[in-house]
């Protein structure tokens, strides 16, 4: 990984998404770009004499905003030791995601707060990052900055292409890992049928310098639940999961796990579309 974007707000999740951008440029002496969201503002009804001056004050005090952070941000970065840079992405909230996307497609990691769950905004911007980018994205829960050193991590495996994909994206993060453990969620043991899952991926990352254990998580009908519990016992610190939707359509139709997975998790997501 040589090109990192870091999602920036103005808002305190920043030094979390900061520390965690900062902590991963360091490891792989890494290029770190800060994207920081100017939101335009928008009036869509109003009286006509009130409405251009309403909006003007609004344009004036969004900008001021933006100014203020951006300064503070800049200063952030300089005081890092890396290379860096700053840039502002402008945008409608309609529109914004897709350009936030095209800043990241050229990166080699997007880091940003994960879109679902308590305290979560707007998730647009996010799910246009993730959907549109081609960029694998490092999710962070809310207030919380990804461990370091990396001990351990869990990949949840599935034989598809978007699993294939997160996994292959998240590769230069599995060689930093202490222990990586590949576990399947099955409705029922594979042992039964004499089948071995996961030996072609775990053959893959050898390949690659990563040692694997494979696990078979059998009996969950949810395989959400399934993945959380087993970060859990095994104390992971990073889940790495292939992103899912139910059609080609992205807003509020992803997959059940990814949903769940941005929703809930209590530790960083690793996910590639």
């Amino acid at each position: 990984m040589k090109d990192i974007v870091v999602q920036l707000t103005g808002s305190p999740e920043d030094e979390f998404r900061l520390t965690t951008a900062e902590t991963i440029a360091r490891s792989f002496e890494a290029h770190l770009t800060g994207l920081l969201v100017h939101m335009r503002p928008e009036i869509f009804a109003g009286p006509e004499a009130s409405l251009g001056l309403m909006l003007q004050e609004m344009i004036n005090e969004a900008e001021r905003l933006t100014r203020e952070r951006q300064a503070a941000l800049e200063d952030r970065l300089d005081k890092m030791g890396l290379p860096t840079e700053l840039r502002v992405v402008s945008g409608f909230a309609g529109t914004v995601g897709s350009q936030m996307a095209a800043e990241a497609r050229t990166a080699d990691l997007f880091v940003g707060t994960r879109p679902y769950g308590e305290g979560a905004q707007d998730p647009q911007i996010e799910e246009a990052v993730l959907f549109e980018s081609g960029t694998g994205c490092l999710w962070l829960p809310p207030m919380k900055a990804a461990a370091s050193p990396l001990d351990m991590v869990l990949v949840a495996w599935k034989d598809t292409r978007e699993s294939s994909r997160a996994v292959k994206d998240a590769l230069p993060l599995l060689k930093l890992a202490g222990r990586v453990v590949v576990a399947m969620v099955t409705d029922e043991p594979g042992e039964a049928s004499g089948v071995v899952e996961g030996g072609d991926i775990a053959r893959y990352l050898s390949r690659h310098g990563v040692a694997v254990e494979l696990r078979e998580i059998a009996g969950w009908r949810n395989a959400a639940e399934a993945i959380q519990n087993e970060a859990e016992k095994l104390r992971a610190q990073l889940i790495v999961a292939g992103a899912y939707s139910h059609s080609r359509m992205r807003e509020r139709l992803l997959g059940g796990v990814t949903r769940v997975l941005l929703s809930e998790a209590v530790i960083p997501v690793f996910m590639s579309r």
